[in-house]
């Protein structure tokens, strides 16, 4: 479920949170790459248009394995990188980057049941001057139930540190096999796939992507909350047996690119939902807008 932010209140902190791609979806992934780009205009009497380039890439592997594959550790990396060019008054980000190391366990306790937990360090920064106040610490726990052949849930369950203010993660998840062609599959409110087999090779279909993350602006000891609840339309091919390419053209009913001051916070978050007074950004308003993605990822079929 690659990499992953899943708003006005809806948060996709799971894929930035959680890069690694669960077994829901009757695949898993191993390796994610992707590109998007965001056209942004920041509101007011005269609007400026400007851009958004965000690059990932993520990557998780199972290691030390027991014979009989019910239990392993998992180690992974994800890296978001999201670059601003144009015209932009008053909007003092240039670029961010976002690494987050991955370690967990999985323990497989019966054929219905799994359980997961990752530690999930990440350094959110600029990069202007890297200290230990840009590291933050977070950790999840799910627990995966598969009722039939044809149906799943999960439950997940998490906290983690953010500039904007300390993050619960409250999941509820998928995997639903609606027929021959259709499937359902996520982490809801942060993902949610509707999914339509147009062929063996090729798929289209439905998607919410939201993400609720922060990076820390050293120069001016201010942070950048990068907030998103993307609805699109997709279509992949598999361009191999194991490679899938995937094209999206998505609409951001919900859109946060703010900076804020270090201590002007939330007094706390549900996955995007803010509990509190909130924080008054020191940009423009940037407005609603529409977002393209292209992914490539390298996935392996699951039962």
């Amino acid at each position: 479920m690659t990499v992953a932010r899943f708003a006005g209140c809806l948060s996709a902190a799971f894929c930035s949170l959680l890069p690694l791609a669960s077994q829901a979806q009757g695949y898993a992934e191993g390796l994610g790459l992707s590109y998007e780009v965001l056209p942004l205009q920041l509101a007011g009497d005269a609007p400026r248009s400007f851009r958004a380039d965000v690059y990932r890439a993520n990557l998780i592997l199972p290691v030390l394995a027991s014979a009989d594959s019910s239990r392993s550790m998992l180690v992974g990396l994800s890296l978001e990188h999201l670059r601003f060019s144009g015209e932009r008054p008053g909007f003092p980000v240039a670029s961010v980057t976002g690494l987050l190391p991955l370690v967990g366990y999985r323990y497989r306790v019966s054929p219905q049941l799994e359980l997961t937990a990752l530690a999930l360090p990440a350094l959110n920064s600029d990069l202007r001057h890297v200290r230990a106040a840009d590291l933050t610490w977070g950790g999840v726990v799910r627990a995966g139930y598969r009722r039939n052949a044809r149906r799943a849930y999960r439950l997940t369950l998490g906290y983690r540190q953010q500039f904007y203010g300390p993050q619960y993660v409250v999941l509820l998840g998928l995997d639903w096999q609606l027929g021959r062609r259709w499937r359902a599959f996520g982490d809801l409110p942060t993902t949610f796939t509707l999914s339509y087999a147009a062929s063996p090779r090729v798929a289209v279909g439905f998607n919410l992507n939201g993400i609720n993350t922060a990076y820390r602006l050293q120069a001016s000891n201010r942070y950048f909350q990068y907030q998103q609840g993307h609805y699109g339309l997709f279509a992949e091919t598999y361009l191999s047996s194991h490679w899938a390419l995937r094209a999206t053209a998505a609409y951001a009913v919900t859109r946060r690119l703010d900076v804020f001051e270090q201590n002007d916070q939330w007094p706390a978050t549900i996955d995007y939902i803010g509990l509190g007074q909130e924080p008054t950004p020191v940009n423009p308003h940037i407005n609603n807008g529409p977002a393209f993605k292209l992914a490539l990822s390298y996935r392996v079929a699951t039962p």
